[in-house]
């Protein structure tokens, strides 16, 4: 149950980064949007860049979050298999 508890730990952080991440891409959405406006050819790549860069994390979250639950679901294929064979 240890390594369960950890794996259901570690894909709350990974949800609640996220949420962080999506927020934190919410508001350089804003500033690019505003740099937009403002004609600010410096600072469009910069946003552009670090947006590209957000997506990339949160889509190796999302793989780590997937690769998680496979485990979990291995788990407790294991625990149902190691039961049944104690109720025989």
């Amino acid at each position: 149950m240890t390594v369960s508890n950890a794996l259901a730990d570690e894909a709350q952080v990974i949800k609640d980064t996220n949420e962080a991440l999506q927020d934190i891409q919410e508001t350089l959405a804003f500033s690019l949007v505003d740099s937009l406006k403002d004609g600010d050819h410096i600072t469009t790549p910069t946003v552009i860049n670090m947006l590209k860069d957000l997506e990339d994390m949160q889509l190796k979250y999302y793989d780590r979050l997937e690769d998680n639950e496979n485990t979990q679901g291995a788990l407790e294929n294991q625990e149902q298999s190691g039961d049944e064979e104690t109720a025989e």
